[in-house]
């Protein structure tokens, strides 16, 4: 009787055949023995390794998402490092063309909401401060609560977008909040960022249970000099290989926002990223 596969092996087996490659040749580069593999695959073989598995996602070139996946279908917990320097080249790489291509604002953030690189309509809705130069990328956290950054003062709709802001964190937490460097984040922002501890015990205080990100369902309306008051949505699209990063579109919420974009685009805009 064919033995039935297992979740963590029917996994493998569909990286592998995504990645065009045998069983033969995953084995020789994860250097295992013949004949393993399929093992693992078919369920025989139901709890390999965790050292063997990293060699075999490893040999698939798996990104941060399919590795974490993978493991946890075969019982192994996984943490959420933050994304090393590699990783962010890569995801900058990978996402370059998207924000070519859009034709309103959108950045790159990772899960620590760092601001990793943009579109040329960003700088027009934000100050030069977020710009400027540093020893590591800002977080957008610090940005949208610390009003030393000048973005704060020029958000029009504070009643109702920071506790969104709030909503939408509490709501990664359940992902990210027993990582090492989430808590220190949080920590930081309740020592140092009185707006934010104002938002953060509002929130604590109303024990709301989100089952969705709030980040999409509330606007930002941004005060421009000399433009004036401009609304967005915020989307966020996850990378499928490596969910710890994620682009941010700012989509036009009204008319007058669309024709300002619009103006934007004549001389057509460039790329400017960090």
């Amino acid at each position: 009787m064919k033995p039935v596969g297992t979740s963590g092996g029917n996994r493998l087996r569909a990286l592998r055949e995504f990645c065009g490659r045998t069983q033969l040749e995953v084995e020789l580069d994860a250097s295992l023995g013949i004949g393993y593999l399929q093992r693992v695959e078919s369920g025989k073989v139901r709890h390999p390794e965790r050292d063997t598995l990293e060699r075999i996602l490893a040999a698939l070139g798996t990104q941060y998402t399919e590795r974490r996946e993978t493991l946890e279908l075969f019982g192994y917990i996984v943490d959420t490092p933050l994304p090393d320097a590699a990783e962010i080249r890569r995801a900058v790489a990978e996402c370059q063309t998207d924000l070519d291509s859009a034709v309103f604002p959108a950045y790159l953030l990772d899960c620590a909401h760092r601001l990793l690189t943009w579109n040329a309509f960003v700088p027009r809705l934000f100050t030069r401060r977020v710009f400027a130069p540093q020893a590591a990328p800002p977080s957008m956290l610090w940005m949208l609560f610390d009003p030393a950054y000048g973005i704060t003062a020029r958000i029009a709709n504070p009643s109702t977008f920071f506790p969104a802001q709030i909503r939408a964190l509490r709501y990664e937490m359940r992902q990210f909040g027993g990582e090492p460097w989430h808590e220190a984040l949080i920590d930081d922002l309740l020592k140092q960022c009185p707006l934010f501890v104002q938002h953060w015990t509002e929130a604590l205080a109303t024990h709301r249970t989100e089952t969705i990100a709030a980040r999409p369902l509330v606007p930002i309306e941004l005060e421009l000099p000399n433009v004036g008051t401009l609304r967005f949505r915020l989307t966020s699209e996850p990378f499928a290989g490596d969910r710890r990063f994620r682009l941010i579109y700012y989509i036009p919420a009204d008319a007058v926002t669309i024709q300002q974009v619009i103006r934007w685009l004549d001389p057509p805009v460039h790329t400017n990223p960090r």
